[in-house]
Formats: C-alpha cells, sequence, structure tokens
C-alpha cells in the first residue's frame, strides 16, 4: 500500500512514539545531508526498512512528511499504518529482522504472539505490527493479494477493537487528543478503501467480502457508508441500458442480459449487508428488475411486429424469470408475474389460434348436426314414407361451405405458422390440434384438402412425412424441376 510505502515515518526514519526531540532533529537534518550531498548516517534510515522497497528522499519529500506529523489527527492516520515498538523483548528482534531482510524470522515473531486470537499488553504490538507487515504488499506471491489482505485487515482490526488502543493512541499523539475505537476504525478503514480503489489489485466488492466476516465496532457504521457507492453503479448501469434499449429495441434482450450480469454482483453484496428487508436493497433491486423486465417486454413486442421467426417468446420468458429473481416489492413482482404470464400465453399463440378457429368449424358443424337430426326426428311421415337418411347425411356435411372454412384456415394458419405449432412441448395440447384437423380434413373434399394439407404436417404419404412449407423452401430449384418432369411423364402414362 502506498500509505506505508511512503509513510511519513518511513520518509523520516522513525518508529510511531519517537520523542518530539527525535522527530525535530529528523526533520531538520535530513535536508542538511541531502542538499550537501553529503551521505546520510545510518541512525537517520536504519527505521525505513529497506526490505519494503525503494524510498524517494527529497528536501520536498521530507518538508511533506514533516507536516503530515505537525497534527495529532495526522500523527494517528500515519501510525496506523506503521510500526511501533510496544514489547521491546519481541519487537526489538523482529526489527532487526526487517533490517536484515529476514521477513521469515520478523513473521515468526510476531506470528507466535499473535497465534492464540486474544490480544493482551505483551502481543498488542505484533498484532498492529504485522498487520503493517501484511498491508503493505512486500509479502505477494507468498499468497493470494486478497488472501493477504483479509490477514492484514483482521490483525489490525483486532488490534484496533483491543483495549490497547490508548496506549498506541499516548504513543502516537499527545494526551489532549480524544478519539474512540469506532473513530480509529473508520479512519483506518477509509484508508484501506481508498487504497485498494487506487491499486486495482482487489475489488471493492472482494473488500466487501472481507470486512463481512469480521467483528468490529464500527462494522455497522462503515458497512452503510460503503454501500453508497455501489447504488451508485448500480444506477449509472440501469440508465445506460434503458437509453441503449430505447435505440435499439431489437437488441433489447441482450441489454437486459447484460444488465443482470453487470449488477449481479453489486446486488449481492448489497443484500449480505443490508438484507432484503432494507429498503434501500430493495428498491434498487426492483430498479434492476423493472429495467430488465422492460427489456423483455421491449423485444417481444419489437419481434412479434417484424414477425420474427425465431423463439423469441421463450427467449422473453427466460428473461422476465432472471428479472423475478431481483423483484422484492408487491408492484414489480405482480407486473414480472402478469407478464411472465402473457408471454406464456403469447408463446403457444399461433396453435391457440388454430384450435379456436378448428374447434369453432367443428362446434358450428356439431350445431347445424343436432339442429337437422331434430328436425327430421320432428317431422311426421305418412303410411309407407321412409326417410333418404343418405341426404340427411348429405344435407349435414353441406351445412357448411367448406370452400370458406378452407379460406378461414389459410388466414389463421398460414404455412409460417406450421414449424411454431411443431415445436409446442404441451402435448395435450398437439393432441387437441391434431384431433381438430382430423375432423375437419375428413369433411373436405381433395381439391380443398390440397389447399390446406400442409396443417396435417405429421401424416405421411407413401412412407414419407409431408413436409412443412418450410422444408419445401429449403429444396434446391433443380430437384424440384427434375420433379416436375417425372411426375409430368406419370401422369401422360396414366391417361394413355
Amino acid at each position: 500500500m502506498n500509505i506505508i510505502q511512503n509513510n511519513p515515518y518511513r520518509i523520516l526514519g522513525l518508529l510511531v512514539g519517537a520523542s518530539a526531540l527525535k522527530l525535530n532533529r529528523h526533520r531538520t537534518r535530513l535536508p542538511n545531508y541531502i542538499s550537501s550531498c553529503t551521505e546520510i548516517p545510518l541512525e537517520f534510515t536504519e527505521n525505513s526498512f529497506e526490505v519494503l522497497g525503494t524510498i524517494n528522499l527529497t528536501e520536498q519529500s521530507i518538508a511533506d512528511a514533516s507536516s503530515k506529523l505537525n497534527l495529532d489527527s495526522d500523527k494517528m492516520s500515519a501510525a496506523l499504518f506503521w510500526f511501533y515498538k510496544g514489547n521491546p523483548i519481541t519487537d526489538e528482534p523482529a526489527f532487526d529482522a526487517i533490517k536484515e531482510a529476514d521477513l521469515d524470522q520478523v513473521i515468526n515473531i510476531w506470528t507466535k504472539l499473535t497465534s492464540n486470537g486474544e490480544v493482551s499488553q505483551r502481543n498488542a504490538s505484533a498484532y498492529s505490527n504485522l498487520g503493517t507487515l501484511y498491508l503493505s504488499g512486500i509479502l505477494e506471491g507468498t499468497n493470494t493479494n486478497e488472501a493477504i489482505l483479509e490477514q492484514g485487515i483482521s490483525l489490525k482490526l483486532k488490534f484496533l477493537e483491543s483495549d490497547f488502543i490508548k496506549d498506541f493512541k499516548a504513543l502516537a499523539t499527545d494526551e489532549t487528543y480524544k478519539t474512540t475505537k469506532k473513530e480509529l476504525q473508520l479512519l483506518f478503514l477509509n484508508q484501506v478503501q481508498s487504497e485498494v480503489e487506487k491499486s486495482g489489485t482487489v475489488t471493492s466488492n472482494k473488500l466487501l467480502d472481507i470486512l463481512t466476516k469480521q467483528e468490529f465496532s464500527a462494522k455497522e457504521d462503515f458497512l452503510k457508508g460503503f454501500v453508497q457507492k455501489p447504488i451508485e453503479q448500480i444506477e449509472k448501469k440501469v440508465e445506460e441500458a434503458k437509453t441503449k434499449r430505447k435505440a435499439n429495441k431489437a437488441n433489447a434482450v441482450n441489454i437486459g442480459k447484460a444488465l443482470f450480469e453487470q449488477t449481479s454482483e453489486n446486488l449481492k453484496q448489497l443484500k449480505s449487508i443490508l438484507g432484503t428487508s432494507n429498503l434501500k436493497f430493495s428498491s434498487i433491486s426492483d430498479k434492476v428488475s423493472d429495467e430488465i423486465l422492460q427489456c423483455c417486454i421491449d423485444y417481444f413486442n419489437d419481434s412479434q411486429e417484424k414477425d420474427n421467426n425465431s423463439d423469441y417468446a421463450e427467449t422473453s420468458i427466460k428473461l422476465a424469470k432472471q428479472a423475478e429473481t431481483l423483484a422484492f416489492g408487491k408492484l414489480i413482482k405482480d407486473r414480472v408475474k402478469d407478464t411472465i404470464e402473457t408471454l406464456v400465453e403469447m408463446k403457444d399463440i399461433e396453435i391457440s389460434q388454430a384450435i379456436q378457429a378448428l374447434q369453432s368449424v367443428k362446434d358450428a358443424y356439431e350445431t347445424n348436426k343436432e339442429e337437422i337430426n331434430a328436425k327430421v326426428r320432428s317431422m311426421h311421415l305418412g303410411y309407407n314414407q321412409t326417410l333418404d337418411w343418405g341426404k340427411v347425411e348429405k344435407m349435414i356435411e353441406n351445412s357448411l361451405n367448406w370452400n370458406k372454412v378452407v379460406e378461414l384456415i389459410q388466414n389463421v394458419i398460414p404455412t409460417q405458422n406450421i414449424d411454431k405449432i411443431k415445436n409446442v412441448n404441451n402435448q395435450t395440447t398437439l393432441n387437441q390440434y391434431k384431433s381438430l384437423v382430423t375432423f375437419v380434413m375428413s369433411k373436405l373434399n381433395y381439391s380443398q384438402k390440397n389447399k390446406v394439407r400442409y396443417i396435417s404436417y405429421w401424416e405421411a404419404q407413401g412412407g414419407v412425412a409431408m413436409p412443412t412449407t418450410g422444408d419445401i423452401e429449403k429444396i434446391p430449384d433443380w430437384i424440384k424441376w427434375v420433379a416436375g418432369i417425372v411426375i409430368f411423364f406419370i401422369l401422360i402414362k396414366a391417361c394413355n
């Protein structure tokens, strides 16, 4: 972390708790050595710990560091990310090991002191110092960035949650400086958050994951402030999606999918912090859900208007169900539910319209049949008079204008609808359609059947299933031409 690499204490070669006399000595003599190009004595740099990385000592950097150690608040801010000697027996050997770049020895010393998980007078400084070492970044490569960051934050928060921070505060500041555990924790975490965002090595969401695992006094206060940024990011993504959707409704389904993916991680984090009953969370989640749903609706309507041959209804339903997972408020929940129900109905609209039309034909036929039979039964025949039931049957068959029925079928069930009807998953609905088609086809003459034979797509002729219009369109023209010649000669032979 830059706040450690360029810590004011490090630049001046001091540990936290250095006396005012030593601080003034370093801040006045270091610039003199630099301006005179004189080699700087070891006592002025030994606590800068070269193992942490190169340090650029200039008159300006020293002046800047000095100015950051004037006010108690600035001193504390810097001290939280530097080393201090709380236990001379253990800390001095650890500092000697850092100077020798023997990090294994340093970690061994401080880890033994912190292994029991309890902060005490004896090991408080080990918690803070080891935390600083982890956060410095020099241990990268021994573990993942996330694991190192988590270890450093955990050690620091345990230290800042303990009662021994009063000793640390007394070293870093004057006795007039007043602060609390919460304030120190927030000061520490705000700087960590800033460093993480600048470095980009760990995502803000990962930092949030780390913090939700910890227990500390300022947790609720910090996390509440932390959620504002992801909320703003989500709102930005929603507005971007809305603009794109309005500009290109044909691509609205992909815009909706992208919005779901882009916001899912932030929403997950907000949910873990705030809970589903929190108004902030439910409100922003509903906003995302509503935009995804609108993407679904716009895409469906656009596809329907353009008579898109793709399975746009099924695609729209899938997107609507994604929107449903993010809906928490009653209004959006009801809207999503109604939309899904409508889409499900519209998904099989072709077969629904076909069944409705065919059923109306059958109902009209059955009604006519019943009325004609009723009239026949009510007739009073004279002696030796008989009914010509063949004529009655003929009358019933002709009670509908079957040419008009053929026209109705051609209008309501155009050839382009057959592929969609074939792909319906509901077998009960398919069986109903087939039954009605079989009934109507049984009433048509040869010429009439030929005009609407495509609706009996499952029937076979000569062992080969009847092709749909879509299948016929795929046949190359030369094959159609050859087939026409063959049929022509067959017909001539039949006539002879």
